[in-house]
């Protein structure tokens, strides 16, 4: 199984996917990127992007917050398609969950 597909093959979420579309920025080793989060777990989200991202790649989100503050999260990309990339966040951290909660 290679990683491209791995996603496709089996799927750890205990919680389910939850829609959103939101245009959002995330920074890798090579720069910075641009995306549209598609939808979002407590443990994870989807970003439609056609930045060239490998698996395992960390990567370091930034979404709109509350009140004009900027919330970053880290994770890194745990599988790839054609439309953009699975990335698994290292923590749930309570900025994170109280984000999803409100949105």
């Amino acid at each position: 199984m290679n990683g491209v597909n791995a996603k496709q093959s089996f799927d750890k979420r205990v919680k389910g996917r939850k829609p959103y579309s939101g245009h959002i920025f995330f920074a890798t080793k090579n720069g910075f990127n641009e995306g549209r989060l598609e939808n979002y777990s407590p443990s994870g989200v989807f970003i439609k992007t056609k930045a060239s991202l490998s698996i395992g790649e960390v990567v370091t989100i930034a979404l709109p917050y509350l009140k004009a503050k900027q919330a970053k999260f880290q994770g890194q990309v745990l599988w790839r398609n054609r439309e953009g990339v699975g990335i698994e966040l290292f923590k749930k951290r309570n900025d994170w969950l109280d984000y999803i909660r409100l949105h």
